[in-house]
């Protein structure tokens, strides 16, 4: 016989206490993050040109591995419904070079940056291009299109 909350359990399983108060509509309620989710700084409104759906969102990124992780947020949670047909994405981050401290002034910095098309030819690199134009830094710009 198994022992639980101090009763036994034979052929018929006792439990010390009645679990139908833990109904549960999915999942999330068991998922835990070491870090928070990422969330928009803003987004757009959605556009409709030549049959096409856009909508833009931008997200704080300081690092590539940020950026990359707020695009799998968009693809993976955001448009888990809803999935597009193409995620394109350019980011722009500060970062530190190796073996600096940041204290001997910007000489310890670089940029790093880069796109990604996901099938839209030259799509990140423009979006990529306005980035620059507007010196955005520190952030990813993920475009949307259904």
């Amino acid at each position: 016989m198994t022992q639980i909350s101090g009763k036994r359990a034979g052929a018929g399983l006792q439990v010390g206490h009645s679990w139908s108060h833990l109904h549960m509509s999915n999942l999330d309620e068991f998922v835990t993050h070491k870090l928070p989710l990422p969330e928009p700084v803003a987004t757009s409104a959605e556009i409709q040109d030549r049959q096409s759906t856009f909508i833009a969102y931008i997200f704080r990124a300081s690092t590539p591995k940020q950026a990359r992780d707020a695009h799998s947020h968009v693809r993976h949670v955001i448009h888990t419904k809803r999935p597009a047909s193409h995620e394109i994405m350019a980011w722009r981050c500060m970062v530190l070079k190796e073996g600096r401290t940041g204290l001997r002034g910007d000489d310890d910095f670089r940029v790093e940056e880069g796109s990604e098309d996901d099938g839209e030819q030259w799509a990140g690199g423009h979006v990529l291009k306005v980035m620059r134009s507007e010196a955005i830094m520190d952030a990813v710009v993920i475009v949307s299109r259904w």
